[in-house]
């Protein structure tokens, strides 16, 4: 798992929050999971310094979308990006 430094939206005032995921899909659905954030800005893996700027995330749909997701396909799915993280 690496660590994951995400800037974050919460009660309209700029945030970072910190996340340990095995993939920055994985960091995004930790924060779509989080009610009080509003919105992402970018993710930063502190490993490498890789950032991803994630503008325009839509989190009501993310939120509303992962309601409508069993668990256990999604957990399914964050270990086949893994896997496929790993092999590559």
């Amino acid at each position: 798992m690496d660590e994951y430094v995400i800037d974050v939206v919460i009660n309209g005032e700029a945030d970072s929050l910190k996340t340990w995921c095995s993939s920055v899909y994985s960091a995004v659905d930790s924060m779509v999971g989080i009610d009080m954030v509003e919105d992402i800005k970018t993710i930063t893996r502190t490993l490498d310094g890789k950032v991803w700027d994630v503008k325009d995330i839509d989190m009501p749909y993310l939120r509303d979308i992962r309601k409508q997701m069993d668990e256990n396909i999604l957990s399914d799915a964050f270990k086949t990006v893994e896997d496929l993280i790993i092999k590559n």
